[in-house]
């Protein structure tokens, strides 16, 4: 049974099923997750590794090394690259597609479990990288006068609260003063009792323990018994007897100096210029990050009521700015509706057919709401990206049907017949061009790596959205038109129409509209019997569009304006926090002079290096962009001497790639190393739109190397194993145990009176006990030294590596990537040393490829459609010749309108492969209808065009101005999909003028070779 009919005579069940799916659906979309963007888990993971006192080449050497052969050894690891530091290894990890990242963090501990690291050497870390949860839910700065409290306050009182709500992860705490136990051993008793640092620290952890002892028998009753010699204070730890090597005892207040003391901060935070105590909160993945972020502002004000010490700002908190996403891309789609409605109201005049769309069009959307929580997706800006795209999409399906129904009422059929029948004769074209356009959905929702992550929601949202469009076209469209449809009505508004006198105005429209049809029928006449005319027009056009690609830049993901702007300090080696803050705290004053848009600012400055994150109110507040912004401040901060600043617009989409410069050079030795990377920096610096050039190439700096005389050593009983211990213990420290006053755990270190660490002279003087009893100075076992040496070492695939970073002025890639390998390949680069490209160009080099295999696959796909549609292999041939000039007349948008070539518009030409044809697939349909019914081929074109441009443009109009809202950005958060809605209404604007004219003479020009090559059947004239 027919569709339409079917659900005309089932109505009640039709109309119940859907309320349905509203109330489903609006039920729905209240429970899906917000987030700003969908999961970009990208197949990587990072390695940390922390060995306090290393210094880089001892990092290398021992712990790097050991855990890149490790990691080497995991399936499915593509490539692995380090970084060597004081005290910190950091690892990058890369697998190839595919990989399950949670399998392989497993595989990747087992073979770290199997390495032999020093002691003292943290376990290692690992993280899998994902890049929508790179930025922090929320950011809270606590304030009061007291650091050390304030460290307390958010140690036991506010972390743990805020970590026991549902969705939060962890929260990292900077800026505060922390405090431990610290024994101070005097260096001349100790020595005289031959006592060291690590028999101390040993002992203290042999005294401070609870050990389990078994259980016993109480009368009828049996109890545990447990020895508790757990310290309690810091009495407790200096009135520890110590049990002296050569017999007797000591208190160890007696030989050391036992104190409760505040480390010093590692890291200084600032809010405007405030010092406070940080707190980066982190969410579960997968959990819904509003929620999350809406529970942390919640749980905050119930704790500073709490407790009036608690007095906090926020910097940054995630659900506003995603907020802002969600109500622009919500009010994008209810301004798309609108636009499309008053579309069919104006060209149809009928408030019937005006209703029907508005019911329908709601109807389509809430259902997907039902498919996006069946398929687990999130409400962020792709899938509501998607959707806002469909909006135009998924009201062509409905106008083709409701226009012939509505033409079939006013040829005089009834109102059943004019439903069924009227829904039928365009159901094939119907599902046709649905079929093409889904059909691009396919591949590019299998694009592999960060593009298909990215455009994956995008690409099921659309897709659910566009198949429920067809679904209520064949089904709710024709049950709404025979309830509202008054064919009688019709006939008479037909005939009224016809005997009525114009008023002027639409007199003079009716006027226009007249010459506008008489101009498109001369231009259909002549194209179509004057052929080679209008092939030669179409391919000019091809051709003059394709000129302005070659004015037009390409870049990986278009810029967005977030309101942020980061700048990132680094200082020179040796800097202390308290050094770094003082820069900050200039350039947080130039900030203040130079910024009128400033809304607030905070940093967490560390040794040597800081970080600042700049807040600007929202756009329509300002007159500059954050990108406009970021460039002046980069201007205003070049006379703060000192230090290396770099400042960029701050952007979620911005960290999924790496700089626009990036040379990678590799070999052995460092020092060769250092030349070529000095010479390439020098010769890229002077590149007219290079910025801020620099290579990770570091400073040598001076490091105290002790180099062990073993058969020195070896005669005092000492090994290099104990030498390198006491040395690490008296300069560093070593933590013997812990313990817990007023509830907090604290450190109980041992270290030296800090005597040994006042001179290098002092150093070579330093005691180190002898397993024969006494001690003997350092230098007597070791010689003392100062080297020069790199303050880290970077390694890719197990070679040392110097990466040469930079930025565009502009930010042409492409250009400035093509003038980076002519300086290589003149570049006299020595035997076993290579240097490539890298960075944002690769990443998108392979974007790029990834989706213009998309579009391949795409293009094939839709030909398989209409080939199995018109049962002919030459017809989709015809239909699919508009794409050229759609693409290109695409393309013709972006250097008008100022935008860039991207990831972005790639997916939008992919589109319009599935979209465009669309309106080819109505006119050449009812061609062959006509020539079906004996018309021959040229009166066919010039009685069926006509008919057809009405539902053509009805569908065009509908999409193109239902994308106007996001193509306008309108809001703060809509950059991103503007690209995408620029690019579409160019393509399909004049794909569609191209499609009414030149349409006809692609049918022709097959139909013509069809006939040449005896390919067409004599008896069936519609074979083509």
């Amino acid at each position: 049974m027919d569709t339409a009919k079917f659900c005309i005579r089932h109505r009640v069940a039709t109309l119940l099923a859907v309320i349905l799916i509203a109330v489903f659906g609006i039920m729905f979309s209240t429970q899906l997750q917000m987030a700003l963007m969908p999961d970009i888990e990208a197949p990587m993971a990072m390695v940390m590794c922390y060995y306090n006192g290393a210094t880089p080449s001892d990092m290398e050497e021992l712990v790097t090394r050991p855990l890149e052969s490790a990691v080497l050894s995991v399936p499915g690891v593509d490539s692995v690259s380090s970084t060597s530091s004081d005290g910190v290894s950091q690892l990058q990890v890369t697998y190839v597609d595919g990989t399950n990242l949670d399998i392989a963090a497993t595989k990747l501990r087992e073979q770290f479990n199997r390495v032999s690291l020093p002691d003292g050497a943290m376990d290692p870390i690992i993280v899998n990288l994902n890049i929508s949860e790179l930025m922090p839910t929320a950011i809270i700065a606590l304030k009061g006068d007291d650091l050390a409290q304030l460290q307390a306050l958010a140690e036991d009182t506010v972390a743990p609260a805020l970590e026991r709500i549902d969705g939060v992860a962890q929260v990292t705490i900077s800026g505060g003063v922390t405090q431990q136990v610290e024994v101070r051993l005097d260096a001349a008793r100790a020595a005289g009792l031959g006592l060291s640092n690590s028999y101390v620290s040993q002992f203290l952890a042999g005294q401070n323990l609870i050990y389990p002892a078994g259980s016993v028998e109480n009368g009828s009753k049996t109890l545990t018994v447990s020895t508790d010699a757990k310290f309690q204070s810091v009495d407790d730890v200096a009135n520890t007897l110590i049990t002296l090597p050569t017999g007797g005892t000591v208190r160890l207040k007696e030989v050391a100096d036992v104190s409760l003391v505040s480390q010093e901060s590692d890291s200084t935070a600032k809010v405007d210029g405030t010092a406070c105590v940080m707190l980066q909160v982190s969410k579960q993945s997968g959990a819904n990050e509003v929620a999350a972020a809406e529970a942390v502002l919640a749980r905050l004000e119930s704790l500073s009521a709490e407790n009036p010490a608690v007095q906090y700002t926020v910097p940054y908190i995630a659900s506003d700015y995603i907020n802002l996403s969600v109500d622009a891309a919500f009010q994008n789609i209810f301004q798309g509706l609108l636009l499309a409605a008053i579309v069919v109201f104006l060209f149809l005049r009928r408030g019937g057919a005006t209703m029907t769309i508005v019911i329908s069009m709601p109807v389509c959307i809430l259902s997907v709401f039902i498919l996006m929580n069946a398929l687990g997706l999130t409400l962020n800006m792709m899938s509501l990206g998607g959707i806002a795209m469909g909006v135009g999409m998924i009201v062509d399906n409905s106008i083709v049907v409701l226009e012939n129904i509505y033409r079939f009422a006013a040829d005089g059929h009834d109102r059943m017949s004019a439903c069924v029948e009227g829904t039928a004769e365009v159901t094939s074209s119907v599902l046709a061009s649905t079929l093409t356009t889904l059909a691009v959905f396919v591949p590019l929702g299998l694009v592999d790596g960060i593009a298909g992550m990215m455009f994956r929601d995008f690409c099921l949202t659309i897709a659910s959205l566009i198949f429920a469009s067809l679904v209520i076209a064949l089904t709710l469209v024709p049950l709404l038109c025979y309830f509202l449809l008054d064919e009688e009505k019709i006939r008479r508004q037909q005939l009224a129409k016809a005997n009525k006198t114009p008023g002027p105005l639409a007199a003079r429209a009716s006027a226009a509209m007249a010459k506008l049809n008489a101009l498109y029928m001369r231009l259909l006449t002549y194209f179509t019997y004057h052929l080679k005319a209008g092939m030669l027009v179409s391919v000019g056009l091809v051709v003059v569009f394709s000129l302005t690609l070659f004015s037009t830049k390409t870049v990986l993901i278009p810029d967005m304006d977030q309101g942020q702007v980061s700048i990132s300090i680094s200082m020179p080696i040796g800097s202390q926090a308290d050094e770094t803050a003082a820069i900050a705290d200039q350039v947080s004053a130039v900030i203040a002079g130079q910024c009128p848009e400033l809304e607030d600012m905070y940093y967490i400055a560390q040794d040597e290096s800081a970080t600042m994150m700049v807040n600007l109110v929202g756009k329509s507040e300002r007159q500059r962009s954050s990108a406009d912004v970021a460039n002046d401040l980069r201007t205003a901060l070049q006379d703060i001497a000192g230090c290396e600043i770099t400042v960029d617009a701050s952007s979620t989409m911005g960290m999924m790639s790496v700089s626009d410069i990036n040379v990678e050079i590799r070999g052995n030795d460092y020092d060769t190393l250092g030349m070529i990377a000095d010479d390439l920096t020098e010769r890229i610096s002077q590149l007219q739109d290079a910025t801020e050039v620099q290579s990770s190439l570091s400073e040598q700096v001076p490091q105290v190397k002790v180099q062990m005389n073993r058969e020195a050593a070896a005669q005092y009983g000492l090994t290099a194993a104990s030498v390198g211990a006491a040395v690490r213990a008296e300069l560093t420290g070593t933590t013997a145990t812990t313990v817990t006053i007023d509830n907090k755990e604290l450190d109980v270190v041992v270290k030296g009176d800090g005597a040994a660490s006042a001179s290098l002279d002092a150093l070579r003087s330093m005691a180190i006990p002898s397993s024969f009893g006494g001690s003997v100075p350092l230098s007597a076992v070791a010689n003392v030294t100062v080297e020069q040496a790199p303050q880290s070492i970077a390694r890719a695939n197990q070679s040392r590596q110097v990466t040469i970073t930079g930025k565009t002025v502009s930010g042409d890639t492409t250009s400035m990537t093509q003038a980076i390998h002519s300086i290589l390949a003149e570049y006299p680069m020595p035997e076993g040393y290579t240097a490539e490209t890298a960075g944002s160009y690769e990443d998108m080099v392979e974007s790029f490829t990834s989706l213009l295999l998309a579009l391949g696959v795409a293009l094939g796909l839709v030909y398989f459609v209409l080939a199995a549609q018109f049962e002919s292999f030459l017809m989709p041939i015809m239909v699919m010749m508009i794409l050229p000039v759609a693409f290109t007349g695409a393309l013709f948008a972006l250097p008008l309108t100022g935008r860039d070539l991207s990831m972005i518009t790639l997916v939008a030409i992919i589109m319009l492969a599935g979209t465009v044809v669309n309106s080819s697939i109505i006119l050449v349909e009812y061609i062959r209808i006509r020539r079906r019914r004996g018309e021959d081929r040229e009166t066919a074109i010039l009685r069926a065009c006509p008919l057809r441009v009405r539902p053509v443009m009805m569908t065009t109009l509908t999409t193109i101005l239902a994308m106007i809202p996001m193509a306008l950005a309108l809001g703060d958060t809509n950059e991103m999909m503007s690209d995408m809605g620029v690019t579409m209404i160019s393509g399909m604007t004049i794909s569609t003028i191209v499609t009414l004219v030149f349409t006809p003479v692609y049918y022709s020009v097959i139909d013509n070779l069809s006939h040449r090559f005896g390919k067409k059947k004599q008896n069936d004239p519609a074979a083509v």
